[in-house]
């Protein structure tokens, strides 16, 4: 896949990361807006939040992040 897209196998894997958010949290992500003097949510960050462990404590985690 990651050949065929031109991209490393490893950026591939971080964007798949972003699937294992809680659904609602997906929702989150993409009814994001760019917001006038507002700091951009990172990728990284996203990829932070999956990785919390549970959906709950992915919630948990994204609230934090929002504040």
């Amino acid at each position: 896949m990651a050949r065929k897209l031109g991209l490393t196998r490893a950026r591939v894997t971080q964007l798949l990361d972003v699937l294992v958010l809680a659904p609602d949290l997906q929702d989150a992500v993409l009814a994001l807006g760019a917001v006038d003097g507002a700091k951009p949510t990172a990728e990284q960050t996203l990829r932070a939040v999956a990785h919390a462990g549970t959906w709950a404590e992915q919630r948990a985690l994204w609230e934090q992040v929002r504040r």
